[in-house]
């Protein structure tokens, strides 16, 4: 089936089944999100599309937001003279409820749509020997579960409603738990697992995109419940994970991307990394969010206005990488390699460099251009004399999963379950079962083994390799660290290590018992853990910058943190990173984000109505 504009049908769906929704206020008792009874049931097979459909028209509406409050409230953006009050409130944590982009309704309204579709849904309803509604059933379960996500990193504590709000009287927030994002994901787990290996439905083409990708893979939602339900569900973000990159009708690979210099006189950089990127490729891309491309047809991105320099913003941009991600970029190690014919030469490139933005990690460079000169002097006296482009946005398509995210992913996982060497070789090597024999120790190894977590066939994955004979990178490598792709050869950088790591050789290991040989090595395990943690918080803001992750990465390791002595975060590791985004600690801010550093802090969140 093929639909010319998605506009169209989006209309179409919204009218049939979601137009009644009435809304005014969040969960009171005086003006409620309401879905009215239908005089049937969900059980038409034309129902799945509208319904999906509906739902996806929605989502559109918190797209942005959710970018926004993940940037903003973050360590890697930092916004100019030009933003708006709205978006200086939220980077400030201090959003009136004044604000635009403060509308927790918005989020609830995807919710109590899905909440309707399951409780109506027909799973028995078969057509053509198939269940028409399971896949529908286990795609709409993702969405409330991302919506619930994001709505809680938002606004913390929320209500949390698995039924759907059909009247008034149901529209009493007192009548819901209030839950954080831990507690949800917990509760939400239990009723995705059984979905696990459902197909994407297929409606065809829409606009100019295949709708597969507006859905979300259900291991890839169930892993993000699980690294926020915390401990006890490593193993199992780890499995779903790893089930989803390595399955043999997927196979997810990193690939040989990368923006690299081309001679050791650093004057000039190979970029393939670029194309990953905005209205390009896009082969980075698993699931996004689409948007229109005019406002007459529906809900359209502001993304490009507040990053990217236009006419129609007069090259007057927001928002801009913040001096901490620009110092961050610069202070890595860039490994060169000459291979003349075999790599027998590397060294790190030197800190004196024309430019910050060409120091260290490229990626920054690689998508983000700041130009200070206008050549048309008709538009210097109306413009803005800066001019910027960051090839990250596209406006057309707000990313919600790509394959190196879900990469540094499975790190976070196998490091939290007790991994760091199997997480750092995600980031310095890649997975494949080359590297894993070399790099990984056979006690992590047999951690692993119960679950397949480190298998990655010989026969899909193949290891980084540089081949003379054929005057490049041997044409079959697929697997690479992800710090390669913008710091040089890293497989080669003898910099970028894990310094901590047992001595299993000593005279003095050699002669401890098992049991103080096996609590010796837990105590390795534990400091390689901190090691990986920082070395991964680094790597996603080098690689996942400006994508609406950062705030949740962070306070969502602020936990990992907390867990190990018993509490809920560590507000300093928040505090610290987000006080200093502009350099110099802002110390009304970071006394602020840290509070009474005990647990939870409620001046993180936006205020529920």
């Amino acid at each position: 089936m093929t639909m010319k504009t998605k506009s169209t049908i989006f209309t179409a769906c919204a009218a049939v089944l979601f137009g009644l929704t009435s809304c005014q206020k969040m969960l009171t008792t005086e003006s409620t999100i309401v879905m009215f009874e239908q005089d049937h049931e969900l059980n038409e097979s034309t129902d799945t599309l509208y319904s999906v459909v509906g739902i996806l028209q929605k989502i559109q509406k918190i797209a942005d937001r959710t970018v926004l409050f993940g940037e903003l409230r973050g360590d890697l953006t930092s916004l100019n003279e030009y933003a708006s009050s709205d978006l200086s409130e939220i980077s400030n944590f201090s959003v009136s409820k004044e604000n635009k982009y403060n509308n927790a309704l918005d989020y609830y309204a995807v919710i109590n749509n899905c909440n309707y579709y399951l409780a109506k849904a027909d799973t028995s309803y078969k057509k053509n020997k198939r269940y028409i509604f399971r896949d529908e059933y286990g795609v709409v379960l993702g969405y409330r579960a991302w919506a619930y996500i994001k709505l809680a990193e938002a606004y913390g504590k929320v209500p949390f409603v698995t039924e759907p709000i059909v009247n008034g009287a149901m529209a009493d927030a007192s009548l819901y738990p209030l839950l954080d994002i831990k507690e949800i994901s917990k509760r939400l787990i239990p009723d995705l697992e059984p979905f696990v290996d459902i197909e994407q439905p297929k409606y065809g083409t829409m606009g100019d995109f295949n709708s597969a990708d507006f859905f979300l893979p259900t291991r890839l939602i169930l892993a993000e419940l699980c690294l926020w339900a915390g401990d006890g569900y490593y193993v199992k973000a780890a499995k779903y994970l790893h089930d989803y990159v390595s399955s043999v009708d997927r196979h997810v690979y990193t690939n040989l991307h990368h923006v690299w210099w081309r001679t050791r006189d650093f004057v000039s950089t190979d970029d393939s990394y670029s194309s990953l990127f905005g209205q390009s490729r896009a082969e980075q891309i698993i699931s996004f969010i689409p948007m229109e491309s005019q406002e007459f047809m529906g809900v359209t991105s502001e993304l490009d206005d507040i990053y990217t320099s236009t006419k129609d913003n007069y090259y007057y941009f927001k928002a801009t990488a913040s001096p901490a991600l620009r110092s961050l970029a610069a202070s890595q190690a860039f490994c060169f390699v000459e291979y003349d014919p075999l790599p027998n030469e590397y060294y790190v490139s030197p800190e004196e460099m024309p430019d910050q933005l060409t120091k260290g990690d490229l990626r920054l460079y690689s998508v983000l251009d700041v130009d200070d000169d206008i050549a048309d002097e008709k538009l210097a006296s109306t413009f803005n004399t800066r001019k910027q482009i960051l090839r990250k946005i596209d406006p057309l398509r707000i990313c919600v999963f790509r394959k190196d995210l879900v990469y540094l992913r499975l790190a976070e996982a196998l490091n939290c379950a007790g991994m760091p060497e199997a997480a750092f070789a995600v980031l310095k090597y890649g997975l494949c079962e080359d590297y894993v024999m070399e790099y990984v120790s056979k006690e992590e190894r047999a951690m692993a083994e119960p679950n397949k977590l480190l298998d990655f066939s010989r026969n899909y994955f193949y290891q980084y390799a540089y081949s003379p004979t054929q005057g490049g990178v041997n044409s079959r490598s697929n697997t690479q660290g992800i710090h390669s792709r913008g710091s040089g050869e890293a497989q080669l950088d003898t910099t970028y290590v894990l310094k901590c790591h047992p001595d299993t050789l000593s005279a003095r290991y050699l002669a401890m018992s098992d049991a103080d040989k096996s609590a010796y090595l837990d105590s390795v395990r534990s400091e390689q853990q901190i090691e990986v943690e920082e070395y991964l918080i680094n790597e996603l803001a080098l690689e996942t910058s400006f994508e609406g992750n950062r705030f949740g990465d962070l306070v969502r390791f602020s936990m990992h943190r907390a867990e190990k002595n018993g509490g809920y975060t560590d507000n300093a590791f928040v505090a610290e990173r987000v006080a200093k985004r502009n350099g110099a600690l802002d110390q009304a801010l970071y006394d602020k984000l840290k509070g009474d550093g005990t647990g939870y802090n409620k001046d993180w969140y936006l205020q529920l109505p």
